[in-house]
């Protein structure tokens, strides 16, 4: 019974030890564990909490610990932990990068982005109402890192004149734009060119006048108008009182036309005897001028002349392809075709003639061209029909021999021969046919053509070269004498002058020529077939005196000028 008892107070006193002693002290426990683990997990996170977690900046901008941090961040708690001296802030690139805080490392994203409009600066412009220039061309000196589009910006309008500011748009490939504003002095124009000096024109028949001698067009605001020629209504073979109009247009558009006659007289009867007795070939000009006015020039008075003219057109560092490109394009220029009135005295005063009196027959053009060669030290030969009658240059140019014939042909403008072999020159315009050959040097084969431009008197690089034969030495003296050719200025038949017009409308195939009308611009030029679009010009050096102006291949119908205002 005691025995029960003393069991029962032991479990009493055991129970209220765990309940007041044991209990209390494991909740105590427990609470501080748990304290503990709170506070610590409350530190981790507001240490984690000083990072951002991504982090967008422009490119350009200098990678630093303050970019990843949180506004109440302690910056003397945290440390960049990636290599970022690795990182090209330029670039457009996300890179991830690792920071230490407070003893924990935090991971964040950093993006380099575009959100920088571009740069540039505005180019004023002077324009005629309604004619907005490319956007383009109204700014410069862009700058973005990636292609930038520019538009004019909503609203432009340049419909009337005065001093106004236009919006320029530029539009970079991530969608940031800016709006510059570029001044712009609108003109408003409406009134044409002015042209002056048109008077009627009295010609014999067969002669084709000088238009343009004497006649100027000038504008209010267009420095260069364009001035049109138009002769379509002309002929020159039937005597009588033909319109011919001068059209000028400005660079707006607006137009002014002035016509007057062309009156076209019969050739009187000692002009058509004469003709019979020779004088050169198939001609476009009487000139009942003296022709023993130059008979006693000398060898040495044609150098003197066609020195100057040389000095004046070719530099010496030319190579000889381009120096007879500007002698022949010269000559074809500036000695119109005549068909009375050259000396045969000597070829040096036939050559001093046509370069005094800027006119004379293929026998004179042949003379001034091989004087200009002579000076140049280019070889050439002579080169004449056995009939029919036609003189023209043989010349040794990039290693070989090429026919070279600068006369100017009745209704051919400016086209002319230059560097054709055998086959082409018997195709080109004019009369190149029946010749003695076997008296001549071997002719080069090899066409060079595509690599010449006669209209702008422009050789092109990657010319082939034939295999050169030994270059021969430049003759002072024609290979025939002037008594032996003196027949070849004689005047060709009416069948002969027929066919010339006939052989001038079908151009030659083995020339890069246009195809041009009244209304196409007169600088118009081919580009050669053969080199590529990256071959440069050698040269573009055309006599400035005389910019090339070549009109119409077929039949003379109307000519344009661009409108220098001389």
């Amino acid at each position: 019974m005691v025995q029960g008892k003393r069991k029962e107070r032991y479990h009493v006193h055991v129970g209220r030890i765990f309940l007041f002693i044991i209990l209390p002290l494991a909740g105590i426990i427990a609470g501080v564990g748990a304290g503990l683990f709170f506070l610590t997990g409350s530190a981790k996170a507001k240490a984690i909490g000083q990072i951002r977690e991504e982090v967008t900046v422009s490119y350009g901008t200098p990678i630093t610990l303050d970019l990843f941090l949180s506004e109440d961040a302690d910056a003397s708690t945290c440390e960049i932990v990636s290599d970022i001296s690795q990182i090209n802030p330029c670039d457009l690139a996300t890179y991830q990068i690792t920071l230490m805080t407070k003893g924990y490392k935090v991971k964040s994203i950093l993006n380099v982005v575009d959100n920088i409009a571009p740069t540039a600066q505005v180019v004023p412009q002077k324009i005629y109402c309604n004619q907005l220039p490319d956007p383009n061309d109204c700014i410069e000196n862009v700058y973005d890192k990636s292609e930038v589009t520019v538009t004019y910006a909503e609203g432009t309008d340049v419909s009337v004149g005065g001093d106004i500011m236009v919006g320029i748009e530029l539009t970079d490939a991530y969608c940031n734009k800016v709006v510059l504003m570029c001044p712009f002095t609108v003109i408003d124009d409406h009134t044409g060119p002015v042209i002056e000096g048109c008077e009627d024109i009295d010609v014999m028949v067969g002669e084709l006048p000088s238009y343009r001698e004497g006649v100027t067009v000038t504008d209010d605001y267009d420095p260069h108008p364009r001035l049109t020629i138009d002769n379509s209504q002309v002929d020159f073979d039937t005597p009588g009182s033909y319109p011919l109009k001068y059209i000028a247009i400005d660079e707006c558009g607006n137009q002014t036309m002035v016509t007057v006659s062309v009156i076209v007289n019969e050739v009187p009867e000692e002009e058509e005897e004469a003709a019979e007795g020779g004088g050169g070939g198939s001609g476009i000009r009487y000139n009942r001028a003296s022709n023993t006015a130059y008979d006693n020039c000398t060898v040495d008075d044609a150098y003197a002349a066609a020195r100057k003219i040389y000095n004046s057109i070719c530099k010496a560092s030319d190579s000889d392809v381009l120096q007879g490109l500007k002698i022949f394009y010269w000559v074809n220029h500036n000695i119109s075709f005549s068909l009375h009135g050259t000396t045969t005295v000597s070829w040096a005063a036939a050559a001093c003639q046509a370069f005094g009196r800027r006119y004379s027959s293929c026998y004179g053009e042949w003379a001034a061209c091989k004087a200009l060669c002579d000076v140049a030290g280019i070889p050439n030969r002579q080169v004449g029909r056995l009939t029919g009658k036609h003189t023209w240059c043989l010349c040794y140019l990039n290693g070989g021999w090429y026919h070279c014939d600068a006369t100017q042909y009745p209704g051919a403008g400016h086209r002319f021969s230059y560097m054709m072999t055998d086959a082409e020159i018997a195709r080109a315009v004019g009369y190149h046919s029946n010749y003695n050959s076997a008296s001549l040097p071997a002719r080069c084969t090899i066409s060079v053509q595509n690599y010449i431009n006669v209209y702008k008197c422009v050789v092109y690089s990657g010319m082939p070269s034939p295999t050169r034969t030994p270059s021969p030495t430049p003759t002072p003296t024609p290979t025939v004498s002037p008594e032996e050719i003196a027949a070849s200025d004689s005047a060709a038949a009416a069948s002969d002058s027929a066919a010339a017009m006939s052989s001038q409308s079908a151009p030659s195939s083995s020339a890069a020529e246009p195809s041009q009308s009244a209304e196409t611009s007169a600088e118009a030029a081919p580009s050669p077939a053969a080199p590529s679009s990256e071959s440069a010009p050698e040269s573009q050096a055309a006599p400035s005196a005389d910019p090339p102006a070549p009109p119409s291949p077929a039949a003379p119908s109307a000519e344009e000028d661009p409108g220098t205002g001389e």
